[in-house]
């Protein structure tokens, strides 16, 4: 029995790992996006709308390992990995872009904005805006998927000789 403990405690931190690194990810992700937009828009404050940043990175990150948990994808992976990645990142992108687009409607709905709103003027929905997010979506998974196909196919210990170790004999590969 105390093995079974052992296990799935290892199992418990192995997730909870996971999920701390998609979270961390995806909030340096958000967060540079509202740097930009508070450089870009002077309307946007950076400091108003980290905390946003930092709740959107939590629930993007639940939802990449619900994603994650419901094999998203997975039909691509006997496929060239950069095919692998690119479908796995079109794909999370479609399920963060909907969610976000979900999340915006109850907003909405529950805090309905008025003329006096301090962000009246910054036009953050509608076609274009939704496009120009799902371009930055995709594109910014690319990298994440690249590595967690990498490390699928490589494995864990192999991907982190390669990143924290490096090549004790580059002629091995």
């Amino acid at each position: 029995m105390s093995d079974a403990g052992a296990h799935h405690g290892k199992t418990v931190f192995e997730r909870m790992s996971h999920f701390l690194i998609v979270f961390a990810y995806l909030w340096l992700l958000l967060t540079v996006y509202t740097l930009h937009n508070s450089v870009v828009l002077p309307e946007w404050s950076f400091i108003a709308h980290l905390g946003s940043a930092t709740l959107k990175a939590l629930v993007f990150a639940k939802f990449v390992l619900i994603g994650e948990h419901l094999k998203l994808g997975s039909r691509s992976e006997s496929l060239p990995l950069v095919w692998v990645v690119l479908i796995k990142a079109a794909l999370f992108a479609l399920v963060l872009i909907g969610f976000n687009l979900l999340e915006e409607r109850l907003v909405e709905v529950v805090w309905p904005r008025d003329g006096a709103a301090g962000d009246a003027g910054i036009p953050m929905s509608g076609v274009t805006t939704t496009l120009s997010l799902a371009t930055m979506a995709f594109v910014s998974l690319i990298p994440f998927f690249g590595i967690s196909e990498m490390t699928r196919v490589l494995g864990e210990e192999r991907m982190r000789d390669l990143f924290f170790r490096g090549l004790k004999d580059p002629k091995a590969g």
